[in-house]
């Protein structure tokens, strides 16, 4: 995969989330996926994982990517996010790609109600987005 397109791969699932399309977003995943947040919960398989996208309370989603970066020769990359839903988290997430789908994701985030530019304040990048 290419750093291209592992920006297009986080912003399908971006799209996916906030199309509430959680079988697709699940499909980005590898069957034995690794995905977790160390301190809350950790899933190693798809099935679980799709249905803990669509524990979303009814509530509408949206996903914006601030800043994407990918190891090509490793195939790992990251991105920092601001993630609406039940609450509005910022965070990073860690994710390596294997076949073009992802066998490894680990995030940190927070719940924080401010705007990114806020949440971050003076040690933001230019990112043109919000």
């Amino acid at each position: 995969m290419t750093p291209l397109e592992f920006r297009a791969l986080l912003e399908r699932l971006a799209d996916g989330w906030r199309r509430r399309a959680y079988d697709e977003v699940a499909a980005a995943f590898a069957a034995d996926v690794r995905y977790a947040d160390p301190l809350r919960y950790s899933f190693a398989d798809r099935r679980s994982l799709a249905a803990f996208f669509a524990a979303d309370e009814g509530r509408p989603q949206r996903m914006i990517w601030h800043t994407i970066l990918f190891d090509e020769e490793r195939q790992i990359g990251a991105g920092e996010y601001t993630y609406e839903g039940t609450h509005r988290y910022h965070g990073v997430a860690i994710v390596r790609v294997e076949g073009g789908l992802i066998t490894h994701w680990r995030e940190y985030q927070h719940v924080d109600p401010r705007p990114w530019t806020e949440f971050v304040a003076g040690t933001g990048f230019p990112s043109g987005r919000e």
